[in-house]
């Protein structure tokens, strides 16, 4: 398994995701229908080591700010 982000990365990750400060990262296929509300928006990306996926279809994301890595929410 290859590692995008630390795990302490993704708890500053989810952290960024959920405070409402900031549009949440969200997966391009959110239109289609099939995605659902989580962290306060339609189709909102989960942050994993293995980077940002979408629990509602395949896309992922390997890329985040680098303020947000960092732990200042």
């Amino acid at each position: 398994m290859s590692s995008v982000f630390s795990a302490d990365e993704v708890v500053n990750l989810a952290k960024h995701q959920t405070a409402g400060t900031f549009h949440p990262f969200t997966c391009a296929n959110r239109g289609d229908g099939n995605h659902r509300n989580l962290f306060g928006d339609v189709g909102a990306l989960v942050p994993t080591v293995r980077g940002w996926v979408c629990p509602f279809c395949d896309y992922t994301q390997g890329w985040a700010h680098g303020f947000m890595k960092g732990g200042e929410a």
